[in-house]
Protein backbone atom coordinates (compact mmCIF):
# COMPACT_ATOMS: atom_id res chain seq x y z
CA UNK A 1 0.00 0.00 0.00
CA UNK A 2 0.95 3.81 -0.58
CA UNK A 3 0.62 6.83 1.36
CA UNK A 4 -1.16 9.70 0.18
CA UNK A 5 -0.73 12.44 2.09
CA UNK A 6 -2.20 16.61 2.30
CA UNK A 7 -1.22 19.32 4.81
CA UNK A 8 -1.25 22.79 5.48
CA UNK A 9 -0.91 25.45 8.37
CA UNK A 10 -3.42 28.30 7.28
CA UNK A 11 -3.01 31.71 9.01
CA UNK A 12 -5.76 32.34 11.22
CA UNK A 13 -8.40 35.92 11.41
CA UNK A 14 -7.22 36.95 14.86
CA UNK A 15 -3.39 37.47 13.35
CA UNK A 16 -4.27 38.98 10.09
CA UNK A 17 -6.23 41.39 12.09
CA UNK A 18 -2.87 41.97 13.92
CA UNK A 19 -0.79 41.87 11.49
CA UNK A 20 0.86 38.49 12.79
CA UNK A 21 1.91 35.66 10.38
CA UNK A 22 1.13 31.99 10.79
CA UNK A 23 2.57 30.72 13.65
CA UNK A 24 1.95 27.24 12.91
CA UNK A 25 4.11 24.81 10.70
CA UNK A 26 3.82 21.14 9.41
CA UNK A 27 6.13 19.16 7.46
CA UNK A 28 5.58 15.24 6.34
CA UNK A 29 7.67 12.76 4.12
CA UNK A 30 7.15 9.62 2.15
CA UNK A 31 10.44 7.40 2.76
CA UNK A 32 11.23 4.29 0.82
CA UNK A 33 12.19 1.81 3.73
CA UNK A 34 15.16 -1.13 3.14
CA UNK A 35 12.86 -3.49 2.22
CA UNK A 36 10.92 -1.26 -0.35
CA UNK A 37 7.98 -0.52 1.83
CA UNK A 38 6.99 3.34 2.69
CA UNK A 39 7.18 5.01 5.60
CA UNK A 40 5.36 7.78 6.56
CA UNK A 41 7.05 10.74 9.13
CA UNK A 42 4.80 13.98 9.71
CA UNK A 43 5.71 16.81 12.43
CA UNK A 44 3.42 19.86 13.52
CA UNK A 45 3.49 22.65 15.77
CA UNK A 46 2.13 25.54 17.28
CA UNK A 47 4.05 28.29 18.25
CA UNK A 48 3.09 30.44 21.49
CA UNK A 49 0.76 33.36 20.74
CA UNK A 50 2.98 34.97 23.61
CA UNK A 51 6.25 34.55 22.12
CA UNK A 52 8.08 36.36 20.48
CA UNK A 53 9.69 33.79 17.92
CA UNK A 54 7.16 31.10 18.26
CA UNK A 55 6.61 30.70 14.71
CA UNK A 56 10.55 30.56 14.13
CA UNK A 57 10.38 27.32 16.57
CA UNK A 58 7.62 25.98 15.00
CA UNK A 59 9.16 26.14 11.69
CA UNK A 60 12.72 24.83 12.86
CA UNK A 61 11.22 21.31 15.06
CA UNK A 62 9.55 20.86 12.29
CA UNK A 63 12.00 20.88 9.86
CA UNK A 64 14.00 19.09 12.45
CA UNK A 65 12.10 16.36 13.10
CA UNK A 66 11.28 15.44 9.61
CA UNK A 67 15.46 15.61 8.96
CA UNK A 68 16.32 13.56 12.21
CA UNK A 69 13.73 11.36 11.20
CA UNK A 70 14.55 10.63 7.77
CA UNK A 71 17.97 9.86 8.08
CA UNK A 72 17.29 7.17 10.93
CA UNK A 73 15.11 5.16 8.37
CA UNK A 74 17.29 5.68 5.50
CA UNK A 75 20.06 4.36 7.67
CA UNK A 76 17.80 1.44 8.45
CA UNK A 77 17.44 2.32 12.14
CA UNK A 78 14.10 1.57 14.44
CA UNK A 79 12.70 4.28 15.48
CA UNK A 80 11.62 3.41 19.27
CA UNK A 81 11.02 5.43 22.62
CA UNK A 82 14.78 6.04 23.14
CA UNK A 83 14.43 8.02 19.25
CA UNK A 84 11.88 10.30 20.42
CA UNK A 85 13.48 11.24 23.89
CA UNK A 86 16.92 11.53 21.76
CA UNK A 87 14.96 13.89 19.32
CA UNK A 88 13.74 15.94 22.06
CA UNK A 89 16.84 16.59 23.77
CA UNK A 90 18.00 17.60 19.93
CA UNK A 91 15.01 19.91 19.71
CA UNK A 92 15.80 21.86 23.15
CA UNK A 93 19.22 22.27 22.13
CA UNK A 94 18.57 23.65 18.97
CA UNK A 95 15.39 26.10 20.06
CA UNK A 96 18.42 27.16 23.25
CA UNK A 97 21.11 27.71 20.81
CA UNK A 98 18.55 30.13 18.64
CA UNK A 99 17.51 32.06 21.86
CA UNK A 100 20.94 32.92 22.87
CA UNK A 101 21.85 33.45 19.46
CA UNK A 102 18.81 36.55 19.39
CA UNK A 103 19.61 37.30 23.44
CA UNK A 104 15.88 36.84 24.36
CA UNK A 105 14.81 34.48 26.91
CA UNK A 106 14.51 30.67 25.73
CA UNK A 107 10.21 31.33 26.74
CA UNK A 108 10.28 33.29 23.85
CA UNK A 109 11.10 30.08 21.50
CA UNK A 110 8.12 28.26 23.21
CA UNK A 111 6.10 25.61 20.43
CA UNK A 112 3.95 22.78 20.68
CA UNK A 113 4.94 19.17 19.25
CA UNK A 114 2.96 16.56 17.09
CA UNK A 115 4.68 13.98 15.33
CA UNK A 116 4.51 10.12 13.92
CA UNK A 117 6.90 7.60 12.39
CA UNK A 118 4.54 5.06 10.70
CA UNK A 119 5.65 1.84 8.66
CA UNK A 120 4.06 -0.96 7.44
CA UNK A 121 2.58 -2.44 10.52
CA UNK A 122 4.75 -0.28 13.56
CA UNK A 123 3.60 3.47 14.45
CA UNK A 124 5.27 5.61 16.51
CA UNK A 125 3.37 8.71 18.18
CA UNK A 126 4.66 11.78 20.37
CA UNK A 127 3.11 14.70 21.26
CA UNK A 128 4.00 17.93 23.52
CA UNK A 129 1.29 20.61 24.24
CA UNK A 130 -2.33 20.70 22.88
CA UNK A 131 -3.74 19.38 19.37
CA UNK A 132 -4.23 15.97 18.50
CA UNK A 133 -3.00 12.96 16.49
CA UNK A 134 -6.50 10.79 15.35
CA UNK A 135 -6.02 7.19 13.82
CA UNK A 136 -8.42 5.05 11.93
CA UNK A 137 -8.41 2.32 14.19
CA UNK A 138 -9.14 -0.37 12.06
CA UNK A 139 -12.46 -0.33 12.05
CA UNK A 140 -13.32 3.20 10.41
CA UNK A 141 -13.88 5.07 13.71
CA UNK A 142 -11.67 7.51 14.71
CA UNK A 143 -10.00 7.99 17.76
CA UNK A 144 -7.38 10.21 19.73
CA UNK A 145 -3.96 9.22 20.51
CA UNK A 146 -4.12 11.35 23.09
CA UNK A 147 -6.56 13.83 24.63
CA UNK A 148 -5.03 17.73 23.83
CA UNK A 149 -2.71 18.88 26.85
CA UNK A 150 -4.35 21.85 28.38
CA UNK A 151 -2.74 23.42 31.17
CA UNK A 152 -4.49 25.13 34.57
CA UNK A 153 -5.98 27.97 32.61
CA UNK A 154 -7.53 28.06 29.68
CA UNK A 155 -5.72 28.66 26.50
CA UNK A 156 -2.59 27.41 28.13
CA UNK A 157 -0.62 24.36 27.14
CA UNK A 158 3.13 22.83 27.52
CA UNK A 159 5.75 23.28 25.41
CA UNK A 160 9.09 22.04 24.33
CA UNK A 161 10.59 24.10 26.27
CA UNK A 162 9.21 23.82 29.17
CA UNK A 163 11.24 21.31 31.37
CA UNK A 164 14.83 19.75 30.02
CA UNK A 165 13.59 16.75 31.05
CA UNK A 166 10.73 16.38 29.34
CA UNK A 167 8.16 15.13 31.77
CA UNK A 168 5.19 16.18 29.58
CA UNK A 169 6.37 14.61 26.60
CA UNK A 170 4.36 11.58 25.72
CA UNK A 171 5.45 8.42 23.48
CA UNK A 172 3.72 5.73 22.16
CA UNK A 173 4.49 2.69 20.04
CA UNK A 174 2.15 0.19 18.51
CA UNK A 175 2.65 -3.02 16.56
CA UNK A 176 -0.06 -3.08 14.25
CA UNK A 177 -0.57 -1.28 11.16
CA UNK A 178 -2.18 1.96 11.40
CA UNK A 179 -3.43 3.13 7.62
CA UNK A 180 -5.28 6.55 7.82
CA UNK A 181 -3.52 9.65 10.13
CA UNK A 182 -4.36 12.83 11.46
CA UNK A 183 -2.86 15.65 13.15
CA UNK A 184 -3.71 19.01 13.59
CA UNK A 185 -3.48 22.37 16.10
CA UNK A 186 -5.07 23.60 18.94
CA UNK A 187 -6.97 26.08 16.38
CA UNK A 188 -8.76 23.31 15.14
CA UNK A 189 -9.82 21.03 18.43
CA UNK A 190 -13.12 22.65 18.71
CA UNK A 191 -14.37 21.31 15.40
CA UNK A 192 -12.83 18.17 15.04
CA UNK A 193 -13.38 17.44 19.07
CA UNK A 194 -16.38 16.69 20.79
CA UNK A 195 -14.94 18.23 23.89
CA UNK A 196 -17.52 17.24 26.45
CA UNK A 197 -17.50 13.46 25.52
CA UNK A 198 -13.72 13.84 25.09
CA UNK A 199 -14.08 11.87 21.50
CA UNK A 200 -13.64 12.77 18.16
CA UNK A 201 -16.20 14.33 15.72
CA UNK A 202 -16.46 11.45 13.37
CA UNK A 203 -18.10 13.09 10.36
CA UNK A 204 -15.00 15.83 10.38
CA UNK A 205 -12.47 13.19 9.61
CA UNK A 206 -14.96 10.60 7.05
CA UNK A 207 -16.16 13.93 4.70
CA UNK A 208 -12.34 14.53 4.77
CA UNK A 209 -10.61 11.26 4.11
CA UNK A 210 -13.46 10.26 1.39
CA UNK A 211 -12.18 12.42 -1.06
CA UNK A 212 -7.90 11.45 -0.41
CA UNK A 213 -8.98 8.04 -0.62
CA UNK A 214 -10.19 8.40 -4.08
CA UNK A 215 -7.48 10.80 -5.34
CA UNK A 216 -5.47 7.93 -7.20
CA UNK A 217 -2.43 9.93 -8.61
CA UNK A 218 -0.35 12.77 -7.82
CA UNK A 219 -2.11 15.56 -9.63
CA UNK A 220 -5.12 14.55 -8.03
CA UNK A 221 -3.26 14.61 -4.57
CA UNK A 222 -1.82 18.05 -5.31
CA UNK A 223 -5.12 19.50 -5.83
CA UNK A 224 -6.40 18.16 -2.73
CA UNK A 225 -3.73 19.96 -0.99
CA UNK A 226 -4.56 23.43 -2.38
CA UNK A 227 -8.36 22.22 -1.47
CA UNK A 228 -7.53 21.72 2.00
CA UNK A 229 -5.69 25.14 2.39
CA UNK A 230 -8.79 26.60 0.81
CA UNK A 231 -11.08 24.79 3.15
CA UNK A 232 -9.13 26.28 6.38
CA UNK A 233 -9.54 29.65 5.14
CA UNK A 234 -13.37 29.49 4.19
CA UNK A 235 -15.61 31.26 6.14
CA UNK A 236 -16.99 28.30 7.19
CA UNK A 237 -14.57 27.53 9.68
CA UNK A 238 -13.29 31.60 10.49
CA UNK A 239 -16.69 31.48 11.63
CA UNK A 240 -15.39 28.97 14.27
CA UNK A 241 -11.90 29.88 15.39
CA UNK A 242 -9.66 32.60 14.85
CA UNK A 243 -6.88 30.89 15.25
CA UNK A 244 -4.07 29.59 13.16
CA UNK A 245 -5.05 26.26 11.57
CA UNK A 246 -3.54 23.02 10.79
CA UNK A 247 -3.91 20.01 9.46
CA UNK A 248 -2.38 16.94 8.01
CA UNK A 249 -4.18 14.32 6.22
CA UNK A 250 -2.74 10.93 5.47
CA UNK A 251 -4.28 7.35 4.17
CA UNK A 252 -3.19 3.98 2.80
CA UNK A 253 -7.11 2.75 2.03
CA UNK A 254 -8.16 2.85 -1.05
CA UNK A 255 -11.77 4.20 -2.66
Amino acid sequence: MIWKAIGNSVTGTSHIATGKPCEDAVKYRVIEAEDGSQVLICCASDGAGSAEFGGLASEYVTTSVIEQLALKIVQAEVVTEATVFELAESLFDGLEKQAAEKSVDLQEFSCTLLGCCISAERAVFFQVGDGAIVRNDGSGFYTPVWWPQNGEYLNSTSFIIDDRSFSQLKMLVLEETVDEIALFTDGLQMLALNMEGCNVHQPFFTGLFKYLRMADDPEKIAVLDRKLAEYLDSTMINERTDDDKTLFLATRQEG
